[in-house]
């Protein structure tokens, strides 16, 4: 069962201010992962088989949905982790900001902060 999760990490802005933040992610179990690369799986060749009846298109769709499935299924079965959030007061401006991230961003991770557009990175503690 996927667990929601959170750690420690810093948040940097500049070479002398660094604030510790609060990172979101949700941790995926065995039986999870596997359940998540089947779903992909079955929607590509899902795909696969849609675009099978479809002329001239059928001779570059359809391959592309066989392959793009097992490779998909394959990166969403390796995946241990999805991060979410990092909920940090920002070491430019001092605002309390949620940072949204993407679930296969890794650290360290360059980004700006949504209240006044400086530049920060993440990284783990």
């Amino acid at each position: 069962m996927a667990t929601a999760d959170s750690q420690t990490i810093y948040v940097k802005a500049g070479e002398s201010s660094v604030r510790e933040g609060i990172l979101h992610f949700t941790q995926f179990s065995s039986t999870d992962r596997v359940g998540r690369a089947f779903k992909i799986l079955g929607l590509c060749w899902l795909g696969a088989l849609i675009t099978l009846f479809i002329p001239l298109a059928h001779f570059i769709l359809t391959p592309g949905f066989l392959i793009a499935g097992v490779v998909m299924a394959y990166s969403r079965y390796m995946a241990n982790s999805a991060n979410e959030s990092v909920q940090v007061a920002c070491p430019a401006c001092g605002k309390e900001v949620t940072i949204q991230l993407e679930p296969g961003d890794r650290f360290p991770l360059y980004t700006y902060c949504p209240s006044c557009h400086g530049g920060v990175q993440l990284t783990e503690k």
